[in-house]
C-alpha cells in the first residue's frame, strides 16, 4: 500500500473497521512513518475528546414551549396578513365609492368636500405617523436614558 492509501486507512483504524490484513499493513507502516503515528495520535485524541461529548436533551416543558412559541408566531403572522388584506379590500371599496358617490357628486357642497377631504387627509397622516413611531420606539427600551 502507498502512504496515501495508510492516510486514508488511519481513521478506520482509530473506529476499528479494518480487516486484520488491513490492520497489519498499516500497523507496519505506523512502525516506520512518524509522519502517520503523529496523524493517528492526533486522531485518536479527536475520538477520545468526542466520544465524551453528548448532546444537551431538552427537558419536555421546554420543547413544548418552543413549539408553542413557533406556532404562535405563525398564527399571529397569518392573522395579520388576512387582516391587513381585508382592510386594503375595505378601505378599496370606500375610498371608490366615498369618490363616486360624494366627491364626484354635484349635491354636497364644496365646503363640505374640502372638509371631508381634510379630515380623511389628517387622519391618513396620523395614522402613518402614529404607525410609524410604534415601528420605530419598538426595538427600543423607552427607559434607556433614564438615570437613576
Amino acid at each position: 500500500m502507498t502512504h496515501e492509501e495508510i492516510r486514508i486507512l488511519l481513521s478506520a483504524l482509530v473506529d476499528n473497521e479494518l480487516s486484520p490484513e488491513e490492520k497489519s499493513a498499516v500497523g507496519q507502516h505506523l512502525e516506520a512513518c512518524a509522519e502517520c503515528r503523529r496523524e493517528y495520535s492526533r486522531l485518536l485524541r479527536l475520538k477520545e475528546v468526542t466520544s465524551d461529548m453528548q448532546f444537551f436533551d431538552l427537558p419536555d416543558r421546554l420543547r413544548a414551549s418552543y413549539w408553542r412559541e413557533i406556532y404562535n408566531r405563525l398564527e399571529r403572522g397569518a392573522g395579520w396578513i388576512f387582516f391587513s388584506i381585508g382592510v386594503i379590500l375595505l378601505l378599496a371599496f370606500g375610498s371608490w365609492e366615498l369618490l363616486n358617490k360624494f366627491f364626484l357628486s354635484p349635491q354636497p357642497s364644496p365646503i363640505l368636500k374640502i372638509g371631508v377631504g381634510a379630515l380623511i387627509l389628517g387622519l391618513i397622516v396620523l395614522l402613518v405617523s402614529v404607525g410609524r413611531e410604534r415601528l420605530f420606539t419598538r426595538g427600543h427600551d423607552r427607559y434607556e436614558e433614564v438615570e437613576i
